[in-house]
């Protein structure tokens, strides 16, 4: 009986320590997972402007974003200035991707399918949006700079997300440092 609990407890150990082992690049995953389901958003964002004969891009809209992601990710303690181009990657692809759906749209109407509410989405984004600032600061914070690049590029798994908008993504994030 002693064995089988000595051998019960080895095997915990063992366990507890490949999981260990498995989670320490989670935060690089994690912050890929959250920009692929920022981009996951995209069909419905080009769905809604399609119906109300929008503009894919939004100027406007694009200053308050990026402005708001630079006033975020100085709260966390990112240098705003490196987080600029970062958030302009996400914008762009956000929009290669809007802009995609519309054009295969042109031939091909999406059919039995109804866009959410853009005021909806963009609720979802923006929570995305500073859940990816602050997973940044975290991974950053703890000494860990993103150096797992097939890794984050086989995470964006969107239609319409072609291998260019990913690596200027990657690109963008290696530039990202902390406040000094």
């Amino acid at each position: 009986m002693n064995r089988n609990y000595f051998s019960k407890i080895i095997l915990l150990v063992g366990l507890s320590c490949s999981a260990t082992a498995l989670a320490a690049p989670a935060i690089n995953s994690d912050v890929a997972s959250l920009i692929n389901q920022r981009l996951s958003y995209m069909k419905d964002v080009a769905g809604y402007k399609a119906v109300n004969h929008l503009p894919v891009e939004d100027l406007p809209q694009e200053d308050k974003v990026l402005a708001s992601a630079v006033q975020q990710a100085e709260k966390l303690g990112l240098a705003g200035e490196s987080v600029k181009p970062f958030v302009q990657a996400q914008m762009d692809a956000a929009k290669a991707i809007q802009y995609r759906y519309r054009a295969d749209w042109l031939s091909t109407p999406e059919q039995g399918w109804q866009p959410l509410p853009l005021d909806q989405v963009r609720t979802k984004i923006n929570a995305l949006s500073a859940s990816i600032l602050n997973g940044i600061s975290e991974q950053l914070a703890q000494g860990k700079p993103f150096t797992d690049k097939p890794a984050f590029l086989h995470a964006l798994d969107q239609a319409h997300l072609e291998q260019g908008d990913k690596t200027r993504l990657w690109e963008a994030l290696q530039k990202i440092s902390l406040k000094k």
